[in-house]
């Protein structure tokens, strides 16, 4: 979904990648395009010089005026509340995000850290575990969106916790899912008002490619294995680790299905109604 804003729409990002090639240490915010991670045929996708992905590059952000200087579209983080300083009563940002079912995502994170050596989080341990040894051991996340939204990253949950953190995304999220992808980004484009203004041709291209095949998926074809259904031994011990996450996603599947309301006189398409082409024979914007 990132890559079909960044990559796709051309907007420019704040996340990690901005701060690549020494850009950390930058001292005014700007725009950058960092080399090698543009799709073929395209230039560098835009961030802005900052990490938005972290505590201290939040801190960082803030100081060098992220959300006043209006140069990101879209900023990328995980980190909400510390995120909420960067913005105030003159500039506003609104939350989004898509969510997958907590036992999908589990397993996804397994799979990957079984040989991602170049992750901080990786241990040579994963390799030779199965996914129920790990759903049982200390290294498995627990409830960690509930944790996450509610802003309690240690200690016990307790029913308060999933309750916070329903409020929050209630009041303060568009959510999209990724059992839904396609509706997802049609959604968004809807409800912010994404129109194509490079290569409207191009741009559909890429975004179908994205929605199709993906970006940053485990081509590992050793983790390919089938996925546990419930009443298996390892899907319930995942299940079990992330109890309070299951009761939200539940709750967040509703609201999807609410928040419908917010795009729906605007018909499918919509980034394409109006769309300019600034790279055409005969540019259009």
């Amino acid at each position: 979904m990132k890559d079909i804003i960044g990559t796709c729409h051309r907007f420019t990002m704040a996340s990690e990648a901005g701060v690549a090639e020494g850009h950390d240490q930058d001292t005014e915010v700007a725009i950058v395009r960092i080399g090698g991670n543009a799709a073929q045929g395209q230039e560098p996708s835009p961030f802005v010089n900052v990490d938005t992905t972290t505590v201290s590059g939040l801190q960082r952000a803030k100081a060098l005026g992220l959300a006043k200087s209006r140069l990101a579209d879209v900023i990328v983080t995980p980190y909400i509340f510390d995120a909420n300083g960067l913005f105030d009563s003159t500039y506003k940002g609104r939350l989004f995000t898509v969510f997958r079912h907590p036992v999908d995502r589990a397993i996804s994170l397994f799979n990957y850290l079984q040989y991602a050596d170049w992750e901080p989080t990786y241990s040579p341990e994963l390799a030779n575990m199965s996914l129920e040894e790990y759903a049982r051991s200390p290294m498995v996340e627990n409830n960690w969106m509930t944790r996450y939204l509610s802003n309690q990253i240690a200690g016990d949950l307790t029913d308060r916790n999933v309750q916070i953190a329903m409020d929050v995304v209630r009041r303060k999220f568009l959510v999209g899912l990724l059992t839904k992808k396609e509706e997802t980004m049609e959604r968004l484009e809807k409800y912010f008002g994404w129109k194509y203004t490079v290569n409207p041709e191009n741009q559909e291209t890429c975004r179908q490619s994205l929605l199709g095949t993906g970006a940053n998926t485990n081509t590992n074809t050793e983790a390919k294995k089938e996925k546990p259904k419930p009443g298996d031994p390892a899907y319930d011990a995942l299940a079990h680790q992330n109890n309070y996450d299951i009761m939200l996603y539940t709750y967040i599947e509703t609201l999807f299905e609410e928040q419908r309301q917010f795009v729906q006189a605007i018909p499918d398409g919509f980034r394409l109604e109006g769309a300019t082409c600034c790279k055409c024979g005969v540019p259009t914007c």
